[in-house]
């Protein structure tokens, strides 16, 4: 019964959460805001909901990941393929995207891996910090149309580098290690 009231009420909290629009938390002591996306709130929510009903403890709402963004290009995503058949679904991956948001910034292929990048990618970017509320919406349509793609989303956040790239990153499909070794923490 008990566990059951505390679904209910999780699940009504997820929602109001997970309406599309990042939470926010202003810092009192300084003029930071901190942001949780909405894909992590409503992944963190379904692991949080899954371990209620299965009557373990659920911690995971608790430790939501939070940064704070530059107020700069505020998101990354990075849409990673391996032989001319993924090659051809990222692409048209790629050309979704850019039908579904024209606001974005998108690069040319690397048809071979690059920097921390261990496999061939393309690279799209929010273009700008105004766009960081959209983040949501661009997870989300990444989340319905990546097939087998991996796909990285990564904040560029006053954590540096290293974490945008590990603790802060957002992966959709399998998660790829990085040749980010020699980065600073």
């Amino acid at each position: 019964m008990l566990s059951s009231l505390i679904i209910s009420l999780l699940a009504m909290w997820c929602c109001k959460l997970a309406n599309g629009s990042p939470a926010s938390f202003a810092n009192k002591s300084s003029s930071s805001a901190f942001i949780i996306p909405p894909c992590i709130i409503k992944s963190k929510a379904n692991t949080a909901l899954a371990a209620l009903e299965n009557g373990e403890e659920a911690t995971q709402i608790d430790s939501q990941p939070s940064f704070t963004l530059k107020k700069r290009n505020p998101y990354d995503v990075h849409v990673y393929y391996n032989g001319s058949n993924q090659r051809e679904k990222a692409m048209l991956l790629r050309s979704k995207m850019k039908q579904q948001f024209p606001w974005m910034r998108f690069y040319e292929p690397k048809d071979r891996p690059i920097g921390p990048h261990p496999l061939p990618m393309w690279e799209a970017d929010f273009a700008s910090y105004d766009n960081r509320v959209l983040w949501g919406e661009v997870c989300d349509f990444i989340k319905e149309e990546h097939e087998e793609l991996s796909v990285l989303v990564h904040p560029h956040s006053l954590d540096g580098d290293y974490a945008d790239h590990t603790k802060n990153a957002f992966w959709v499909g399998d998660v790829l290690e990085l040749r980010i070794q020699g980065w600073k923490r």
